[in-house]
């Protein structure tokens, strides 16, 4: 009786993990169909809601355009990432090594770590978590039918939190690669 269900048990893992591969493709093949994305969101970090709009081209290309009185823009340009501040006409610059950006932006390096997460599923929607000592724990959100990524949730090496969900989400639309120009400050 023991070795029965110890053959059941093992066959059970075997059919889950087949099952969390699978899934797992699916959602590398959803992103590999994707050059560009328009999408809104809401990002809530540090104790603040904020909402805006982002524009994403593949490989490395990122700007968010944020509904507040600075008029905040964070905007990725290959290697540089920049936190914008329009209405006062000030560039911060961050190591874009330390973000989960380069990971997401890229299609090869998004897919390993789809690959090399630990998945689960609930409600409809399926989660992906990855860690590294560099940056953190991510968390990424994908809808469960479609296979979009709807958000992630990241919690870096200080232990700060980040919820940022996508909505309105187009895809591989006409995007001019212009507007991910760094602003040149006088």
């Amino acid at each position: 009786m023991k070795k029965l269900s110890l053959f059941v048990f093992l066959i059970l893992i075997f059919i889950q993990d087949n099952l969390a591969a699978n899934i797992k493709l699916k959602i590398i093949e959803n992103i590999n169909k994707i050059d560009t994305l328009k999408f809104n969101f809401s990002q809530f970090s540090f104790n603040i809601e904020e909402k805006g709009t982002c524009y994403l081209k593949r490989p490395y290309f990122l700007k968010c355009l944020y509904e507040d009185k600075k008029q905040k823009q964070l905007i990725i340009n290959k290697r540089s990432l920049v936190i914008y501040h329009e209405r006062y006409k000030k560039i911060y610059y961050y190591p874009l090594s330390r973000s989960y950006f380069l990971e997401i932006l890229d299609k090869n390096k998004f897919s390993k770590i789809i690959m090399d997460g630990n998945l689960s599923s609930s409600e409809g929607i399926i989660q992906i978590k990855f860690f590294t000592k560099k940056k953190g724990n991510i968390i990424f959100y994908f809808d469960e039918y479609k296979f979009d990524l709807i958000g992630w949730v990241i919690n870096d090496i200080n232990n700060n939190s980040t919820n940022f969900k996508i909505l309105n989400l187009n895809k591989n639309i006409k995007i001019e690669k212009k507007i991910f120009d760094i602003p040149a400050i006088n």
